[in-house]
């Protein structure tokens, strides 16, 4: 089979004239010429060649350099260009795709913020991937800010420190009693190696700045007990609307989920 020039420019998306200037650069060559078509015909199996060279530009090569290719390539010299150029767009893909986990994770926290109004009640929640840094000890001489400040490092060097963060309880017990000493920091990375478990959870909700005092754990105690519900699993606290998605702290959401079954 052959194309005509008109039918390879369809074909590869290029005019006629740069298929003309292109030949006559040295960057390719028909296989026949015919008196009805003054560029001559070409094989379609050298469509994907212009491609080739289209990308060569995108990913910054000069005139002069995808010129080179076109008149001195071999398999050789074509092996070293490509490995480079591999590595070089799977560090690129790394970095946006962790850019767009960032984006990922913080879009249902915020809609979810936009919907949420404070108080508590039953849902199921889908499974979620996290990934944790345990936050082994809590002592007097060692100030919480250490902690953090170690989970936070090791986050960054294994996972995306830019995704939204919160806290975790082994027990909700640990939570009622101590609800300044988590056991875990929670990134919500999509990427992570954890999941936080799909089931049937108590969520509670509250207008709440960082740090402050908390009644909730107590009324979600309480509410609980009232409806014959016994608390089973991790405690996870985070903030759906927070300092990332509002200006004002009163606008502050906080969420509270743990899982629960019926006694």
């Amino acid at each position: 089979m052959e194309l005509k020039s008109g039918d390879l420019a369809m074909c590869a998306e290029i005019s006629i004239s740069t298929i003309i200037k292109y030949c006559e650069m040295g960057l390719l060559a028909p296989v026949a010429n015919r008196k009805s078509d003054y560029a001559g015909v070409f094989d379609p199996r050298q469509i994907p060649q212009f491609y080739v060279m289209k990308m060569l530009r995108e990913l910054g090569l000069n005139k002069q350099q995808v010129l080179d290719y076109g008149q001195n390539h071999t398999p050789e010299t074509v092996i070293d260009m490509f490995s480079g150029f591999d590595m070089r767009i799977s560090d690129e893909i790394t970095a946006l795709q962790k850019k767009l986990d960032i984006v990922r994770s913080y879009l249902p926290l915020i809609r979810e913020g936009q919907a949420a109004k404070s108080g508590i009640g039953l849902r199921e929640l889908p499974e979620q991937r996290i990934r944790t840094n345990a936050i082994k000890t809590h002592s007097a001489k060692t100030k919480r800010t250490e902690f953090l400040r170690y989970a936070c490092w090791d986050i960054r060097q294994n996972g995306n420190a830019g995704c939204p963060m919160g806290f975790a309880f082994n027990e909700f017990l640990d939570l009622l009693e101590n609800p300044n000493q988590p056991t875990r920091l929670v990134s919500f990375d999509p990427q992570g190696p954890e999941t936080r478990p799909a089931g049937e959870y108590l969520v509670g909700t509250v207008d709440c700045y960082y740090g402050e005092k908390l009644s909730l754990p107590r009324r979600m105690s309480d509410y609980a007990l009232k409806n014959g519900l016994e608390f089973h699993g991790p405690a996870y606290m985070v903030h759906l609307l927070d300092a990332v998605s509002v200006m004002e702290t009163e606008q502050y959401l906080l969420q509270i989920a743990v899982g629960v079954r019926r006694l």
